[in-house]
């Protein structure tokens, strides 16, 4: 199902600061932006929507203004302080604590679902499609973000290597005792959403241009642009290092 890499930061450890590390990736985060708002153009009605593992909020300013009710979920208390400064910007958006695989959320409570850079952190991330399914209401819709296994470089890299156990659909032994980075095989992703009740609508190949070297040389608004386009023409599950997918509850 996933690969595991390396453990992170613990988000509530007082020497890492979430909010910092995103400075430092503007194109990284402006190019979900540009997925996000290809992915929200295909939802007929925001009544309301719940950012899962949403973190200090980064996105809000972004989905808070389209949906008439926003709610962020997330177990850290430390970036859950940073994400409730927001309410005082958006009168529609609230945060809550609470584990993604617990959701403190009723049945078919909401009618759209955002977990973004959340699942490759998630000791099962089927655990927690099912509590999306479970507080999604009727053919509502989730955009769920993975981090892809097979994106293009990653499958030259393993071609020169000849490592082609990376190519095959295998589930490893998850740990939970620490925090996680988990690539995920895109093969597995459509699996646990199918199990989950989910039917894809669209996936996008996000932040494709991912380059230290790409981004020293070249204009963030160079590479948004061939950002924009690069999201049209790819094939999502064999180029971006992050795919982006609208599905909706079947």
């Amino acid at each position: 199902m996933a690969k595991l890499i390396k453990p992170v930061a613990d988000y509530n450890d007082p020497s890492f600061n979430y909010k910092n590390y995103w400075q430092l990736r503007q194109y990284e985060h402006l190019a979900e932006e540009l997925a996000l708002n290809k992915l929200f153009r295909l939802i007929p009605q925001k009544n309301s929507l719940v950012d899962i593992g949403g973190g200090f909020g980064r996105l809000t300013p972004f989905y808070a203004p389209l949906f008439q009710k926003a709610l962020l979920v997330d177990t850290s208390s430390k970036v859950l302080k940073e994400a409730k400064k927001l309410e005082k910007n958006f009168k529609n958006f609230k945060t809550k604590k609470g584990k993604v695989d617990q959701l403190p959320l009723a049945n078919s409570s909401f009618e759209t679902a955002l977990m973004i850079r959340t699942a490759h952190h998630l000791a099962s991330l089927d655990k927690a499609l099912q509590e999306t399914s479970r507080i999604l209401q009727p053919q509502g819709y989730l955009i769920l973000e993975f981090a892809n296994k097979l994106h293009f470089k990653a499958i030259v890299k393993n071609l020169i290597t000849l490592n082609f156990y990376d190519f095959i659909y295998h589930t490893p032994k998850e740990k939970s005792d620490q925090i996680i980075f988990a690539n995920f095989h895109p093969t597995a992703i459509v699996s646990l959403l199918k199990k989950n009740r989910f039917q894809i609508i669209k996936a996008i190949s996000v932040s494709n241009f991912r380059s230290p070297f790409l981004k020293k040389i070249l204009p963030l608004k160079i590479l948004l642009l061939m950002e924009k386009i690069v999201q049209k023409i790819y094939p999502a599950y064999i180029t971006g290092p992050s795919v982006f997918i609208l599905a909706q509850k079947t």
